[in-house]
């Protein structure tokens, strides 16, 4: 059933002339995007807009954030507008609920997995969304982690980090990595994947050369993770690569387990599910993966011209860090896209409370695939004012392979393997 704004806005009331803005605003039936579009070539890394001819309905700024700010936006989004005042901007366009899985995705997807360990495990059907019926917070985060991410996978991986006065570091990588839970291969090792990086620019980040080996039960199997020195040149167990521990590469703005949004063990904090929502996030951001870095990168947040945001129903969870457990972030709230389980806004709280930063994850559909990931992440630090991009995917830089034709060998997922990986 079509969610019409309108109806919503008389059980949530909010000022008449947002009101206005938004009447004729619906989220409608989805309508994946299932094949490439006429205008993609597979050759080149460029992801057209199927939605190029979308005008902006309205944006909102400084000048009346607050008519929203009580019901569509969250508490990281109003906080830009008090921070950012004069350069951050939401240009609100049509919702296009664009998201699709492959075929062999949905045909594996019949019923709820089981939770195991308090949440620490799971056992479904490899290959399928493992919760198609969601009802507590742990189910959106384990839709999330397992959502469909392609299967042998090969790219770089840059990373900016943008100081107030517009200075750039810049750091380059590359990565491969197997992922299991797929309807593809034959998983009987009990494992999410295996994961290697390294970078490449610059080569004083000694610890951003890593193998991550994560199983499907933190409790019964731990993360085992290894990384590699070229100052001794030698391998050595990781077990601190996990919840908040902050490799130099991320400049101290996010936490191991920030990557890729959420990860690893869950045991830190209690989780509580917010219910449905309907929030403005941002989503089929193709005009941003298509526009050179250089364009978008501006002091405190990147170039919002290229960013689409749209009306999203969203699950929120909430996660409180348990009183005898530590973790440098007290208290995270996290926004799901209810069609493709990513998560879209992560914000993160100290124990006053106060936010610390706002996360964004854009997304696009990956229509080759067919997949939605996002093209960044982006953690805007309130305190510091500077802001990281990680986990970039641009038309600026080579194309990732979601599904290699020939495998990785297993082989080289191993402390020698990072070691030969690395060089």
């Amino acid at each position: 059933k079509n969610i019409i704004v309108s109806l919503l806005l008389i059980l949530i009331p909010i000022s008449s002339k947002a009101n206005s803005l938004l009447d004729s605003i619906i989220i409608g039936e989805r309508q994946p995007i299932e094949q490439p579009i006429k205008s993609y070539d597979p050759s080149k890394n460029s992801y057209p807009d199927p939605f190029s001819e979308d005008k902006i309905i309205f944006t909102i700024t400084n000048e009346n954030y607050l008519e929203f700010s009580e019901n569509l936006l969250t508490s990281g989004q109003v906080e830009m507008f008090k921070k950012y005042p004069e350069t951050f901007k939401m240009n609100i366009y049509k919702s296009r609920r664009s998201c699709a899985v492959p075929p062999e995705v949905l045909t594996l997807t019949k019923s709820n997995a089981i939770l195991t360990d308090e949440g620490e495990g799971i056992e479904g059907v490899i290959g399928s969304i493992p919760f198609p019926q969601p009802s507590e917070a742990l189910h959106h985060v384990w839709n999330h982690i397992l959502r469909y991410r392609g299967v042998e996978i090969s790219g770089s991986s840059p990373f900016f980090i943008i100081d107030p006065d517009g200075s750039r570091i810049l750091g380059a990588g590359e990565a491969i990595a197997k992922n299991y839970w797929n309807p593809f291969t034959k998983n009987d090792k009990g494992l999410q994947g295996m994961l290697m990086t390294k970078v490449t620019h610059p080569p004083r980040l000694a610890d951003a050369s890593a193998l991550v080996i994560e199983s499907l039960n933190a409790y019964m199997t731990p993360r085992r993770a290894w990384v590699y020195n070229p100052g001794t040149r030698r391998v050595r167990r990781a077990p601190d690569i996990a919840y908040d521990y902050k490799p130099s590469a991320s400049q101290g703005l996010t936490t191991t387990d920030q990557f890729d949004g959420f990860n690893g063990a869950k045991d830190r904090y209690n989780w509580k599910s917010l219910g449905s929502q309907v929030r403005i996030m941002p989503y089929n951001a193709y005009k941003f993966h298509e526009t050179p870095m250089d364009e978008v990168l501006n002091p405190y947040h990147v170039n919002q011209e290229y960013l689409r945001y749209e009306l999203v129903n969203v699950n929120v969870v909430s996660a409180e860090l348990k009183k005898d457990k530590r973790h440098i972030i007290p208290k995270r709230v996290m926004y799901f896209d209810v069609d493709s389980h990513n998560m879209l806004v992560e914000e993160t709280f100290d124990s006053n409370s106060e936010i610390m930063a706002y996360r964004e994850f854009p997304l696009i559909n990956f229509y080759d695939q067919p997949m939605c990931l996002s093209i960044h992440s982006a953690t805007y630090d309130f305190d510091t004012r500077r802001y990281q991009l990680a986990s970039v995917r641009s038309i600026d830089i080579p194309k990732i392979e979601w599904r290699l034709e020939e495998p990785h060998n297993e082989r080289m997922f191993t402390p020698e393997g990072l070691k030969r990986f690395a060089k």
